[in-house]
């Protein structure tokens, strides 16, 4: 118990003097996340813990998410604190490096695709997606490549659910002194939404790597499943999967796509969305479009130029979808 909190009892996890501990909520190869509740507030809010990662690592991603915090969009989740202080169970204090964050309420858009049957319908895809965009513009504006972009790194916040993204462990500055764009070389992310010149060992370009990544992302939110493996030759090209990011790079649409529908039981997709899809994983990142060009794309330009009303009823076609659908 600690007279300065009153409202902690003797088998709470308490950690900073400030927060309680709750419940598990997941881990990843350097760091664990924890729901926590401010007991100055009564909050919610996340407590990602860092393990087995240098102090210089743990530092750079404080010093990433500080800047994101101050870019202030409402798109990008918010890290209220960071550094390391003790967490104490049971009379007994460990230090820990830490960030407290934005508490994402309804879980990840993964989770939520998962409750579809095959995908988010057309048009709340879109609304979606136009959601995320807003987010990684704002990174992109103020010279940040997120890194690692994918549906377990956008979260759901609050009674409206807010899209945001999260996880910023990736992320990297792009823009030099003199706000000229500057090649990046260090690959950390995830096989099936990594562009292919990341495989290659060279330096890349921090935004065209995203712009890569939310294509592969957008896939799976319409159709619940993955356009690809990986972007980069496989050893064993037997298996029908390790050949269809092949055929994209040579430009083999159709097959591609008949593949797909015939072997995967990929739902029938539009032509707009097609074209924006593989415009957006092209084998050549100068093929890729930005994302002033995505917003104004056939495909998601409707969306784009909706009402405040159209936004809300796509917003609760959205909450429908998710609350509603069983896979």
């Amino acid at each position: 118990m600690n007279s300065k909190n009153p409202n902690f009892s003797k088998n709470d996890i308490i950690f900073n003097n400030k927060y309680i501990i709750k419940k598990f909520i997941d881990s990843g190869g350097t760091s664990t996340v924890y729901k926590c509740i401010d007991n100055e507030t009564g909050l919610p809010r996340a407590a990602k813990f860092f393990e087995n990662i240098p102090l210089n690592s743990f530092e750079r991603e404080v010093n990433i998410m500080k800047k994101i915090s101050e870019i202030n969009s409402p798109s990008l989740m918010k890290c209220y604190e960071s550094g390391i202080a003790f967490l104490t169970q049971n009379g007994e204090s460990v230090k820990k490096m830490y960030c407290i964050l934005e508490y994402g309420e309804h879980g990840s858009l993964f989770d939520a695709v998962l409750k579809t049957k095959n995908g988010f319908s057309e048009d709340v895809t879109k609304y979606i997606f136009s959601q995320i965009l807003k987010g990684v513009e704002d990174l992109h504006k103020n010279g940040i490549c997120h890194g690692d972009i994918k549906l377990e790194n956008i979260l759901l916040f609050g009674d409206n659910y807010e899209i945001k993204l999260c996880d910023f462990g990736f992320s990297k500055i792009f823009i030099d002194e003199n706000y000229k764009k500057k090649k990046l070389d260090e690959f950390k992310g995830t096989s099936q939404y990594a562009a292919p010149e990341l495989f290659k060992g060279k330096k890349y370009e921090g935004d065209q790597i995203d712009i890569f990544s939310l294509g592969a992302s957008l896939f799976v939110l319409l159709t619940k499943k993955n356009a690809f493996k990986k972007a980069t030759k496989d050893n064993n090209t037997s298996e029908l999967v390790n050949i269809l990011y092949s055929l994209i790079k040579h430009k083999y649409y159709q097959i591609y796509w008949t593949i797909l529908e015939n072997n995967y039981d990929v739902k029938s997709l539009s032509d707009n969305f097609k074209k924006l899809f593989l415009k957006m994983v092209a084998y050549n990142p100068k093929e890729r479009p930005t994302i002033e060009q995505i917003k104004q794309d056939e495909w998601l330009k409707d969306v784009i130029n909706a009402t405040p009303e159209q936004i809300m009823n796509l917003k609760n076609k959205m909450i429908s979808e998710i609350e509603n659908q069983q896979a």
